[in-house]
Formats: structure tokens, sequence, C-alpha cells
């Protein structure tokens, strides 16, 4: 059985490109959250409301990007059900969700009967809450001979929000959102609101009360309590205009904000939002301190943008206009293979080709007769695509730069099938199942382009489609449809599972992906067996080789995570998928341990008693003016992520990977700050008071002396602001990244928006390289860079341009015994360097020019889009043994000791495709004491 292994990118070298992936997922995760996880404000309608126009998903829909999804057209299909409790008598009462555009509530009768009328054929989730628990998610493919389906209640946890001010203060009476599917309100009495029950999933916590700006925070809730807390700052009136190309008022437009230096703050279309009035004028009664964009949608333009707006959080704001074209509308209709109209199709529209991260897919349901309209969609080239149960069509190119198109049609001609049984260990079927395709990373993956990331998979395609889901019915039997030729991964979870993700294992979630409840598949096959084991669990102790234990530390694997302390050093996680983990233990007293598990069904692992090392210590005193500073947070780690705003982000699950053995720590009264547990390398610190200011990050290496006693100084934030351009033209939705030119491991990252403008609104005093920065992890990154200086309380001006050439360098890297994993940098610098941390360091030193990163693997790789000019080629070769995953332990544990070998490099102008070759020597694998953090366990497998 393989081992199941956080899926992450390698961290502790080459920071600034191997977080960029992970920031670009986290765009996804905190855009406008939507009906499912919908925001609400002061004037909100109560919850269930919706005004009309398109809102984006999150509350079910297949897929795994979010889709704006136009209001479904009344259908002619019921969908009943029951509601039932562990006895399996029905439940009078409960709350029952399906996930419909927009969503509809249902509340059971007295024997848990409920029943939704006027729905199409496609695919739902639904959710039920009652007194005594939650059910759901299930999914259910609606057809006209679709079952009843059964929501059985199982006990669920609290959640409880603690809703404070600047001061720390509770502010009682303050509304506490919980939006997900599932949305719920409650009002901060005493010190907290508590919610209960909550169905299980992710979700956005809003909060706010008169006077106040919202606070927002993202949250993945499981069966468990849980807690949460929010704070409340100041807000100002903030007013403008809504108007069309001739300067005209546009009427009943829909505006919302979206941090622009903070991801973090989001509003929702679906509460947040204020309607234009007549004349195009909108106006919000408070919005806190930072930079924004102002965002509108309406019918019948293409969505708007406003430029960027810095606010104080305290100042009014008037005069803020956003301006929107008329949009293009697209008219067609889905048919069948025999030309027959489909009613109930999913039409989805979007940019065409790649990623770009401001471009969000829109979607709208075929009528009876098989049309369809969207409207307001941008006037550029587009992908259409349609999606049924019985088929689904090739995606179609689309040219809206010059208006409407009006009769487009799309073709039902992909009708693949997967089919096959989901049954337990006995052979009993499993009705309920959750099943779901994923891609195979691969030439022989499904929907393979000229747009591909690596290896023939075309990411645009799976971002348009979304990813096939069904579920098992009484029989055990599940069918996917509409599937191009390829192989897919196939796996199911059990109806308990809470999301698509959990049924996709550790890439997308819950950790089933090599388990016996997942195969490989090819398109056609149809008698596939998946066999899902019940559910086991883990439980040990934590003690140091003293017999003392820690006073607080986390046992995670890559499915759940639960904190401990305050007792003998126990843990226990239960509702784990059978197969074989690693469990990670982390502590701010204690270097970060990882050990394999092995979970057997319907069994708690005993792992007994891990011993932990308490490591290398580091403190100091936090200061201000040379006054120490109490309630400081200092972040230490090695590779320290940050937005525009503030370094306490987390911005994804890829990001909490990079930075998992992080540790942070509060001052004392005193100023002062203590940690421990932290293994030899560079570690950079960083200390934050928002309202004082930050300190310069420092790498502290592991010789250097004086480790406790530490003074960390804080100065008032810089700001920093700019524009991109690319070919002369505003370059929309690139990242730019803030690397300390001195301290590589502290790297801060904002998105420049549709006008090319992007702000860090909060960086401590310091030089830094500043890049716009394209391309994927798998496919290479490039990167564009300036250096400037932010000083403390000044607005520093900083226009970047993307320069790509034509050029492909085909790399080869030779050694002796062969090359297997290797890291290569291109830099138009010259550098000279021996090991991976002195490459880093100097890397983060040069400066203004063009780099590029690349992971080579068997010794080759390509850099694309290369101009001509002199290079320096740098690569940092792995152990043979090391491959895979295996190489994010690796590496965080000794990418200081790797060697590096670089040389310079001339590209010519010409031909397009040129070779460089560089000799390296493979070193061999350093072998870790037990318990230490690259030790066996800790990511040193295959």
């Amino acid at each position: 059985m393989k081992r199941n292994r956080r899926v992450a990118v390698i961290a502790g070298i080459g920071l600034v490109m191997i977080m960029l992936g992970a920031i670009a997922g986290a765009w996804w995760w905190h855009q406008d959250p939507g009906a499912g996880s919908a925001a609400a404000s002061a004037h909100a309608p109560a919850p269930g409301a919706r005004p009309a126009g398109p809102e984006r998903n999150d509350r079910g829909e297949l897929g795994p990007a979010r889709v704006l999804v136009d209001d479904d057209p009344r259908g002619t299909l019921r969908l009943e059900g029951q509601v039932i409790d562990a006895d399996d008598h029905g439940v009078a009462g409960a709350t029952v969700v399906i996930a419909a555009n927009p969503p509809r509530t249902a509340t059971t009768e007295a024997d848990g009967g409920f029943a939704f009328d006027g729905l199409i054929g496609r695919t739902y989730a639904v959710v039920a809450r009652g007194a005594t628990g939650t059910a759901g998610p299930v999914t259910v493919q609606l057809t006209r001979a679709s079952d009843p389906i059964v929501l059985r209640l199982r006990p669920a946890g609290a959640l409880t929000v603690t809703v404070v001010g600047t001061t720390g203060a509770p502010i009682a009476g303050a509304t506490v959102e919980l939006r997900g599917l599932d949305v719920q309100r409650a009002v901060v009495v005493g010190p907290a609101a508590v919610i209960r029950p909550v169905i299980p999933g992710n979700y956005q916590i809003a909060a706010w009360a008169d006077g106040m700006a919202h606070a927002f925070t993202r949250i993945h809730l499981d069966a468990r309590d849980a807690e949460a807390r929010l704070v409340l700052g100041s807000g100002a009136p903030v007013s403008g205009k809504v108007v069309d190309d001739q300067g005209t008022g546009v009427a009943g437009a829909r505006v919302r904000y979206s941090g622009a230096s903070d991801l973090r703050v989001q509003a929702s279309d679906r509460f947040d939002a204020q309607v234009t009035a007549a004349d195009g004028s909108f106006a919000f009664d408070a919005l806190p301190a930072g930079s924004f964009r102002l965002l509108a949608t309406h019918p019948e333009r293409a969505p708007g943008t406003s430029p960027l707006v810095t606010l104080d959080g305290k100042t009014a704001k008037t005069g803020v206009v956003i301006a929107m074209a008329i949009g293009a509308t697209v008219h067609g209709h889905v048919v069948d293979s025999r030309r027959q109209p489909v009613p109930g199709a999913r039409v989805r529209i979007g940019a065409a080709g790649g990623l770009p991260a401001l471009d969000t897919p829109r979607q709208a349901a075929s009528d009876a007769q098989g049309g369809f309209e969207i409207r307001g969609l941008p006037r550029k080239p587009l992908s259409a695509v349609a999606l049924h149960e019985s088929g689904s069509s090739p995606s179609v190119a689309l040219d809206a730069s010059g208006g409407d198109i009006a009769e487009l049609t799309l073709t039902l001609e992909l009708t693949g099938m997967i089919s096959g049984r989901v049954v337990d260990p006995k052979g009993a079927p499993i009705e309920g199942a959750q099943v779901a395709a994923g891609p195979v990373f691969g030439a022989g993956g499904p929907l393979a382009g000229s747009g591909s990331g690596g290896n023939g998979f075309d990411p645009a395609q799976w971002r348009l489609r979304g990813l096939p889901e069904a579920s098992s019915d009484a029989s055990g039997q599940f069918q996917l449809t509409g599937l191009a030729p390829g192989a897919y991964r196939v796996s199911a979870a059990p109806a308990r599972a809470q999301s698509l993700g959990q049924a996709l294992g550790p890439r997308f979630g819950r950790g089933r992906a090599d388990t016996p409840d997942s195969a490989t598949a090819q398109t056609g096959d149809r008698n596939v067996v998946l066999v899902v084991a019940p559910d086991g669990g883990i439980k040990g102790t934590v003690a140091f080789a003293d017999g003392t234990v820690p006073a607080l530390f986390s046992a995670s694997t890559p499915a759940a995570q639960q904190t401990f302390g305050g007792g003998d050093g126990g843990f226990a996680l239960d509702g784990l998928a059978p197969g074989t983990y690693e469990l990670e233990l982390r502590g701010t007293s204690f270097q970060t341990r990882a050990v394999e598990i092995t979970i057997e069904p319907a069994k708690t692992t005993d792992a007994g008693t891990i011993t932990v090392v308490k490591g290398r210590a580091i403190a100091g005193t936090v200061v201000a003016d040379g006054q120490p500073v109490a309630g400081a947070t200092v972040y230490a780690g090695r590779t320290i992520l940050g937005n525009g705003s503030t370094t306490a982000t987390q911005l994804s699950a890829a990001t909490a990977a990079i930075t998992a053995a992080n540790k942070s720590t509060t001052t004392d009264a005193a100023g002062a700050f203590s940690m421990s547990g932290f293994g030899d390398g560079d570690i950079t610190l960083v200390a934050e008071q928002d309202a004082i200011g930050r300190s310069r990050a420092l790498r502290l290496p592991a010789v250097m002396p004086g480790q406790t006693e530490l003074t960390l100084s804080l100065e008032k934030f810089g700001a920093l602001h700019g524009t991109l351009h690319q070919g002369g033209q505003p370059a929309d939705g690139v990242l730019v990244t803030c690397q300390s030119t001195s301290t590589p491991g502290a790297v801060f990252t904002v998105l420049a928006g549709a006008d090319g403008a992007y702000r860090f609104d909060r960086l401590a005093p310091d030089t830094y390289k500043v890049s716009a920065t394209l391309g994927t992890i798998r496919t290479g990154m490039r990167f564009y860079a300036k250096q400037a200086e932010v000083p403390s309380s000044q607005d520093i001006a900083l226009d970047l341009s993307v320069d790509a050439g034509a050029i492909t360098l085909n790399v080869t890297a030779t050694a002796s015994g062969g090359v297997g994993l290797a890291l290569v940098w291109l830099a138009s610098a010259a550098i000279t360097a021996t090991t991976e941390s002195e490459l880093a360091l100097k890397l983060a030193a040069a400066g203004p020019g063009a780099y590029q990163r690349t992971i080579a693997r068997g010794g080759m790789t390509a850099m694309t889009s290369v101009a001509p000019g002199a290079y320096s080629l740098c690569v940092t070769p792995l152990p043979l043994a090391i491959q895979g995953t295996a190489a994010i332990g690796y590496m965080d544990a000794h990418g200081d000791a790797l060697p590096a070998f670089c040389q310079p490099v001339t590209v010519a102008p010409a031909p397009d495709a040129q070779s460089a070759q560089i000799a390296v020597q493979v070193p061999s694998v350093i072998t870790d004491p037990p318990g230490g953090a690259g030790s066996p366990g800790a990511g040193s497998g295959h």
C-alpha cells in the first residue's frame, strides 16, 4: 500500500518561487464566497434571501474552481427525501438545504420527509441540520428516475466565536454569521456567540457591529467543537458611482469590496454588496483601513473594477468610479449527438487558456428547449463547454472581442463513462458513497492540450469543467458520465465525507487516494470496484526524553488536526481512512516530529510514546524606540509568508505545508519572548504589532551567537505600490512578491488587478527584491525583478515590466551515476555559489533582472520565454534516493548543506531552441538520528 503524504511544494529553497502555486490557489479560496458562504451587513436581507444576478458558487458545485452561477431556470423535477436520527426515526423540524441556484431551504415534516420541486436535472449537494446533529453533504445526480435520498443525522460540534475590539474587549451585541452551504447567524451574548450544530465543511465567518467595519476569517470545521476570534476595527464611509462608457450612471449594478493588499478581506456579493441607485451611485457605511478594489457586476455589462482605493478606516472616501463596458451576450443551444435539444445542461463560459486569477467562469442552465443565454461576459477570447448527465461537449473557442455571439451549438459528443460499485470489505454495497474522478497527471490523462501544465495535463480544461462526481445508489452502483477519453483516478468516500476533496484523497483533502477505495480507470471501464473500509484512528503520547510532556502541541495527519495540552501528553485522532500516513507532531517547545503510522479499518492504532526533542531555543525582546513592546507577535521559521498587510496570514493548505514547522508567540509585559524546538539551519524572525509597526526580517544562522538574547526593533510601516506592464499593456492578475534582499526567508505577496496596479500597505523598512511573477510550479516560474528601498512611514512607487523573450533553453545536468531531482535557476546576474543556502542569499541580493526557476527530473528541464543575454545557470541536485514529496522534509532539514553548481551561459538571439549543459555532483543522503526533522517519517521516504 502506498503512503499517504501531504502534497505540497518543496520548502526551504528558492522561497519566492515555491510559494506561488499556493498563492494562486489561495486567490480562489479568498474570492467572494458567494451564496454558499455568503456574508452579511447591517443592510443585509435575512439568510436565504438572494438578490438577482449571477452568484459565485461555493456550495457543492463540482470542481475545485469557483464559478459565477446564474439562477437556474424552473425545471420539472422533484427531489424527495427523509431526515432520520441514529435510530432510523424521522426527524421533524430539521432544516434541509439544497445547493440549487439560488440555494433553497426546506423544513422536514413530522416523519422527517422533505421535498424540493421545480428542479432541473443536474448534480446537487444536500445537507441537513437538526437539534441532535447534522447530515451531509450528500451528492445526488437528479434525474426523472432518481430515488428519494436519506440524510442520517450524526453528532456535530458547535462553533464559539469571540468578537473583540482593537483593545481586546468583547463587543456585546455584535452579529456573527457562518457562511457555507448552510448559513447561520448568532449574536454575541456575554463573551462570545455560539452556533450549534454546525455542518462540517469549509466556511467564511463574518462579524460586524454598529459603526465598525466587517471582519472576516476562514475556517474548516469537523464534527468537533471549534473556536474562532475576530477583531473589529473602525470603519469609514465609502461612496462612488458606477458608470458606462459614456460616463452615464448604471442603475442596478451590484458593488462589493475586495482586499487588494490583504486577500483575506473579501466581502460577499450576496449579502455585503450594495445595489446602485438610478444615477449609478452606491455607498458603504464602514470600510476598514487598507487597500481595496470595488467590484461591480450587472446583467448586461462586463464586470467592472475600480482603481485601487486606499483607506485609513477613519476618513470618508467619496468619488470612487467604476466603469462598466457593454458586455457580450452568448446565445445558443445544447444538443445531443442526434441533434436533439438537451434541457438542464450546465453551460460554462470562461476566459480562454491558462488560469488567469481574476477571471471566473460563468454558468447557466439550458431551458426545456435546450436554449441558453449568458449576458454580461467580457469582450475577449472565451471558451465554452456544456455538461450533462448524458455527456459533455468538447470545449469550443469563442471570440467575443467584437461583441455578441448569436448562435452557439454545444454538442454532447463526449459520452465516455466509468461505472462500477462501492462496497465494504465484505462485499456489501454502500449507498450514498461520494465517488469522484480526478485527473491522472501524464500523457495518458484526459483533457490534454496545448495549454497543458506539463505531462499533457491541461489545467484550463479542468478549471472550466470541474471534477466529475456521483453518488452510489442503494445497490452501491455509481456512474460517472461525460468523460473525455483517458485515465482517471476514481475515489470513493463514505456518505459522511464532507466535501468533494474528501473523496479525492490527499491531493484534494481527505487522504484516501492511495487506499483500496480508489483505483485508476480508463474511460469505458464499467466494472470498477471501490472498497470503502471503515475509518480508524490514532492514539499515543508525546513526551521528552526525561519523561516530561509539552504543555501544548498539535497532532495532525493529511486528513485531521487537533490541539492537545494541559494533561499527560496524550492525543487521539479519529475518523481517519485506512492507510499509511505521516503523523506530524508540532509544538512551540519542541522540534517538529513526524512518524509513519498505519491505520487499520475500524481500529485505533496505538503509536505508543513518541519522544520529541526540545531542540534549538531562541529568545529576546521586542522594542520600539528603545522601549519594550508588550503584545507583539513574533514569527519564526524557515519561511515566513505574508501578504501586503500582515505576516499573520494563512493563505491555503499548500502554504500551510510550507510553513508547517513555523512557530509564533506573543511578548509578555516586559516585551520578552522565547521559543524552542528549532532544528539546524537558517531561521527567519519577524516581529509585528499592528498599532506600532514591524521589525526588519532577521536571518538567524545555526552558528550565530546570542540566539537567546535577541532584540527585534519595531519600526513604522512603509508602503510600496506600482503598476505592471507586459507588451506595453497593463498586466492583468500577475503575482507580485516582495523579498528582503538580506533575508530570503521573508516573502510577502499581493496580486495585481486588471489595471496592472498592485500595493503593499504594510512593509517593514528594508531593501526588497520586487518581482512580477508568471508561470506555475509544474511548468516553471519566471520573475521580472527590480530592487526598492522602503523607508519607514513612506509610500514608494515602483513600476514593473514583464519583458519576456522567445527562446527556449533546454538544460541538462550531468553526473556520473545520473541525476534525479534537481532545482534549476537561470539568473540574469553574475552568481556563484557552492551551497543551496549561499545560492538563496545571492539570488535575493541580486539586482534587477529576469530570473527563472524550474524543477528538473532526470537532470533535464526547459526554460521558456528567455530573452537573449548573459545569464548564470545554477543547479542544486538532490540525492538520487530523494524523489517526489520526499523532497519536502529533506530540503527543510538539509537545504543548507546541499551543494550548488553555477556556470555562466550566453543565450544568443537565434535559434529559438538552444541547449546548455552543466556538470554537477549528486550528494549522498544525509542520515538523521531517530526523531530528527529529516528522519524517516519526516519526508525521507518515497
